[in-house]
């Protein structure tokens, strides 16, 4: 089943007027959610004779209210607080702090001031006017759109898949159908080591990803704020499910002409991939799809121009699978047709999570 994309019109989107009342279709809260409160000392011990008294409160420790309630008419100083940040979460920039509203039910920048955001010491200062519940935010889509993208076998139902991003480059690996973070790079150091090596559920991985502050999968409103390469959904959609059928022992990647190939077709590169090692320059050729109709172009990525014409005694085929299979060795159509279901469905779900044909 092919999902449907839902892009709304703007007289249907609900739009945020208030500039102090946070996005949550552009951001999100990373690292947890910190409650400040202030707290009354309790009633404290006293000595008298040999006896110590103190008295018992049965509610427990009291919140001190402030500003004083007391008080209303009276100036009250900001209270100023330092947090250090957790270091399994990554902020590509200054995160945003908002305040939680309970009335509105919403996040709030207002009654924050002050901010300042220590990068080595990995600590954040800031004023808070009265005690609230404080979350650090995050664009969701900075590291949209995607540099570059990568997707080629390694072994039998085993593949990397690789994604250059604004900020990191990503490698995931799958295995049947689990998969695998096998490395995040960030000006050429790597991180998130907690979540580095560990096998999971494609669902689960994206989950994690997403909690740790890098998100590279696009939600259903993501195109407005990412400059996209708008693609038809029926297009998009299957030429993912041909992707990840031959997936096995075809390598494929990024191609700049995908941006000019329309709305209707999407071009990428493809090269039979029996091996581990990387796919060489020369190796690659250019495919156009357009979710009924596949066809090799004579075009190289080199080229000057873009253009549509067919590779010299090719014809048009209705699946990728059956273009790919006038050109591609026994070894590697066999290596397809008894490629396990479960790392087709993996190497899809995480096609259709990145939407690599779209955002990048």
């Amino acid at each position: 089943q092919i999902p449907q994309m839902q892009e709304k019109t703007s007289e249907e989107e609900e739009m945020i007027t208030d500039e102090s009342t946070v996005d949550l279709q552009q951001f999100v809260p990373v690292g947890g959610v910190y409650h400040i409160d202030g707290l009354q000392l309790p009633p404290q011990v006293q000595q008298i004779n040999s006896w110590s008294v103190v008295e018992l409160l049965d509610g427990g420790l009291e919140a001190y209210p402030y500003p004083p309630q007391e008080s209303a008419d009276t100036t009250h100083p900001p209270i100023q607080i330092t947090l250090g940040l957790p270091d399994s979460v990554i902020y590509w920039k200054e995160p945003m702090i908002a305040r939680w509203d309970p009335a509105g039910q919403q996040w709030r920048t207002d009654g924050i001031s002050n901010i300042t955001y220590e990068t080595q010491e990995g600590n954040i200062t800031f004023e808070i006017d009265a005690f609230y519940t404080i979350a650090f935010l995050q664009d969701i889509h900075l590291n949209m759109p995607y540099q570059a993208w990568e997707l080629r076998p390694t072994s039998t139902d085993e593949a990397v898949f690789v994604i250059t991003a604004v900020f990191a480059e990503l490698q995931i690996q799958i295995k049947g159908n689990q998969c695998m973070l096998a490395a995040v790079v960030v000006e050429e150091k790597n991180v998130l080591s907690h979540l580095v090596g560990k096998w999971m559920c494609p669902v689960t991985l994206r989950r994690a990803l997403k909690k740790c502050g890098l998100n590279i999968f696009p939600e259903e409103y993501s195109y407005k704020y990412v400059c996209v390469n708008q693609k038809a959904p029926l297009t998009e959609f299957r030429a993912y499910q041909q992707i990840a059928l031959v997936a096995s022992a075809f390598a494929f990647g990024w191609s700049k002409w995908n941006l000019e190939s329309g709305q209707d077709q999407v071009v990428f590169k493809v090269s039979e991939h029996l091996k581990a090692d990387f796919v060489r320059d020369e190796d690659w050729s250019l495919y156009m799809f357009n979710g009924q109709r596949a066809q090799k172009l004579k075009i190289t990525e080199a080229s000057e121009a873009f253009s549509m014409e067919l590779e010299e005694d090719t014809e048009f085929r209705s699946t990728l699978y059956h273009m790919l299979k006038d050109f591609a060795s026994k070894a590697a159509i066999d290596k397809v047709n008894t490629a396990n279901f479960l790392f087709v469905d993996s190497v899809y779900q995480l096609l259709l999570a990145t939407r690599v044909l779209m955002y990048s």
